[in-house]
């Protein structure tokens, strides 16, 4: 037969940590299984007292108190510490696209962790984008293409040695490097079919963003 759900108030406080910080968050089960790595059938065994959190992995533990935004200390009911408040997840938009981002349209959140702030950053120029989509790029780029990619990027004009940016050329949306504009001239190639290959030619692309992380999804 199959196991009957507790109710919450019966659950462990770890457990009821987890149900309350993802209500808070506004993420159902399934989405906050995705963005901790593990399978949703999982989250939902966590969820009703089927599963101990404290069984998980080293990495889905701490892949799940990051989403969450808890310290792994209230995840092995070692207590909630002072000021958990100021641990919240900042949340972010998350777009498309670089002209959905431009636009100001709506968007969907995703979620960071304080801690993974980029330092100097200012976090309301910060957005996720999601790749594929109708982008140039350069061959420098140090991250993959050939799997979706969720990009972390500053949207405002932004220099730095080692940097890749986000950009346009002839108002096509363009990934490239540092390394890319101290050569002058570089070739765009398309990421999707039926976009240009631009060459630079010594032109500078217009740069309206920095990329400070990514994550390989998938």
């Amino acid at each position: 037969m199959p196991r009957r759900k507790q109710p919450q108030e019966a659950l462990p406080p770890r457990i009821r940590a987890i149900i309350e910080r993802r209500k808070e968050l506004g993420l159902t089960q399934e989405e906050l299984a995705r963005m901790a790595g593990f399978s949703f059938s999982l989250m939902a065994k966590i969820e009703r007292g089927a599963t101990d959190p404290r069984s998980l992995s080293a990495l889905y533990l701490t892949n799940l108190a990051r989403v969450l935004g808890l310290p792994l200390s209230v995840l092995l009911d070692e207590g909630l510490p002072e000021g958990l408040e100021e641990r919240r997840p900042v949340a972010l938009p998350l777009y498309p696209s670089l002209q959905a981002a431009l636009s100001g349209e709506s968007a969907r959140q995703a979620y960071l962790a304080p801690e993974d702030l980029p330092k100097g950053a200012l976090v309301d120029k910060l957005a996720f984008l999601e790749l594929p989509g109708p982008w140039l790029f350069s061959l420098t780029l140090p991250f993959p293409l050939t799997k979706p990619l969720r990009l972390l990027a500053e949207l405002r004009p932004l220099v730095a040695r080692e940097g890749v940016y986000v950009g346009r050329l002839e108002g096509h949306p363009a990934l490239f490097t540092h390394e890319d504009l101290e050569r002058k001239n570089f070739a765009l190639y398309p990421l999707l079919q039926g976009l240009p290959t631009l060459w630079t030619e010594g032109r500078e692309p217009e740069i309206l963003g920095l990329v400070r992380a990514w994550w390989v999804q998938g």
